[in-house]
């Protein structure tokens, strides 16, 4: 297995990673869960905008969430997180990674730089209920695909319900998932 060091800061998206590493039962060395984690000398080689999450694995660096957990699961095959290169699940997995990035989580990250992330002179109040609407649109879809799955792929659990259970829970927590009992049955 390889030497994992990820940078984490406990508010930010590296809380997915730190799940998906322990799913996983994979070894790892952690530099943070606090602020301080940005003063890192290594985290600039982590990452070119010395974001989170961030890893380093056998020194070679590797970022953005749903890259690393699926990454991490690919590396326990034997614990069936990510469905196998190739097959239909396969193409499940990366489809359900990538609606929860474009048509949920980029939502609710444009009402947080607005909220907290940029100076207050800079933050665009009026984004905010077209964000909750457009995130409501996609989690109308998830929901829907819930009614008959427990789960995204497979009717399993997998690493793409580590990166979605992330980014639904941080929709509830806005209270953008009301009328979406399925979303809530699949937080539970």
């Amino acid at each position: 297995m390889p030497e994992i060091k990820l940078f984490h800061f406990t508010p930010t998206r590296s809380k997915r990673v730190v799940w998906a590493l322990e799913e996983a039962g994979l070894a790892y060395d952690m530099e943070g869960p606090g602020q301080e984690v940005f003063d890192h000398p290594e985290l600039e080689s982590a990452h070119p905008l010395k974001k989170l999450p961030a890893a380093l694995v056998d020194g070679k660096p590797l970022f953005e969430s749903a890259a690393l957990v699926t990454y991490f699961g690919d590396l326990v095959p034997e614990k069936g997180l990510v469905a196998k290169p190739y097959t239909f699940e396969r193409a499940q997995h990366d489809q359900w990674c990538h609606f929860n990035m474009t048509e949920m989580e980029a939502w609710l990250w444009a009402s947080a730089i607005n909220t907290f992330v940029l100076p207050e002179e800079e933050r665009l109040d009026v984004v905010h209920e077209q964000n909750k609407q457009l995130f409501r649109r996609g989690a109308a879809a998830m929901d829907q695909h819930l009614e008959s799955s427990d789960y995204l792929v497979g009717n399993t659990f997998s690493m793409a319900d580590v990166l979605t259970g992330f980014t639904v829970n941080w929709g509830r927590g806005q209270g953008w998932l009301d009328g979406f009992q399925n979303l809530h049955g699949y937080l539970d």
